[in-house]
């Protein structure tokens, strides 16, 4: 996104009228997460009609965080997730078709029905996959940039991960690590007020406070309001500018966990009810970017129609396939050297 003409940090402000790029990047972002709010509800009926295996962990309404750093990116830079990953994985434009299909255990899934929700993985997208620990991927993704760089290419690698992995020894270590080798990974923390059913502010402090705790380990940090995805995108490329330098740096953005941490977690035992349902009322941040491109109304409107029929067709298309055989357990357990985004190297 072009600073040019943009408020201060935290200050939101709609691209001018007469700003055709803007006005691209503000369809782009909206698209992306429009698309992932639409995979997430249905994915969410899926469970409840009891369609798919395992659990799901929902990232409505932290659309914005991952619309706004991967937007940035190349297809040949990287990422890794969390077992909340379905949004980066939309945003890194894994294939629909295949992320249903891995959820409904079809061969077709971009894990070949084996991972399920927290294990997608898709070379050819960058998308190194999701891990259900929540730091799990840190290593992975600083790791993956620091082998690029040896390659002498420029591509970086971003790690996406939770309020949660703060408390884990792999984030400092990781991120001491990552400092010292020079490795171009940026780290974003999504911090969504709650390690599973533990107040994050309890845990750290005030929001913020686990950006001012990686600046003082010397490694570059920010701090971002999630619901501004304007404001995301603007800060993950500048951030995004200085990794592909060879610099690490960090991300915390403020999010909201509006669904329970897995949609069979008893969260009314430990936050009011219908909180979450309240948060997405007021603070929805594809509601707060309509609102603040107003003249991009019956564009967004198109977009409305237009996705959720693109998401069903996606979903028929990978319930039509194969299911998964048990044979295939044993079948591709160990990794193939010089696969990825571009191919062969």
């Amino acid at each position: 996104m072009p600073s040019k003409g943009r408020a201060p940090e935290g200050v939101a402000q709609a691209p001018s009228a007469d700003s055709l790029d803007e006005q691209a990047v503000a369809l782009d972002l909206y698209r992306i997460m429009r698309t992932i709010r639409t995979l997430e509800t249905v994915i969410e009926k899926m469970h409840h009609d009891g369609r798919m295996i395992g659990s799901f962990h929902s990232s409505v309404g932290q659309e914005a965080a991952a619309a706004g750093v991967c937007l940035g990116l190349r297809r040949t830079d990287l990422v890794t997730s969390t077992h909340r990953g379905h949004g980066h994985a939309v945003a890194k434009d894994v294939p629909l078709v295949g992320i249903f299909a891995e959820l409904l255990g079809r061969l077709g899934g971009v894990s070949g029905g084996r991972g399920g929700s927290m294990h997608l993985h898709h070379r050819e997208s960058g998308f190194l996959g999701e891990n259900a620990i929540v730091g799990g991927g840190l290593p992975l993704a600083a790791g993956a940039a620091w082998a690029r760089r040896r390659q002498g290419r420029d591509d970086i690698a971003v790690a996406f991960t939770g309020d949660g992995a703060a408390g884990q020894g792999v984030f400092h270590e990781t991120l001491r690590l990552a400092r010292h080798w020079s490795s171009p990974c940026l780290f974003v923390a999504e911090n969504n007020g709650l390690a599973h059913s533990m107040p994050s502010k309890d845990m750290f402090g005030d929001p913020g406070s686990i950006a001012r705790m990686v600046d003082a380990m010397g490694m570059p940090a920010r701090f971002v309001d999630g619901r501004d995805v304007f404001n995301v995108h603007r800060v993950a490329i500048e951030l995004i500018a200085e990794v592909r330098q060879g610099r690490p740096a960090f991300l915390e953005c403020l999010v909201f966990r509006v669904r329970p941490h897995s949609l069979s977690d008893p969260d009314y035992r430990y936050r009011p009810k219908d909180s979450g349902a309240q948060w997405l009322d007021s603070n929805d941040p594809l509601l707060r970017l309509k609102a603040l491109c107003g003249d991009l109304g019956a564009e967004f409107d198109a977009m409305d129609a237009e996705i959720p029929v693109i998401v069903e067709t996606a979903r028929q298309e990978a319930e039509a396939m194969v299911a998964t055989p048990p044979a295939a357990a044993t079948e591709h357990i160990y990794s193939t050297p010089g696969l990825g985004p571009d191919g062969p190297a």
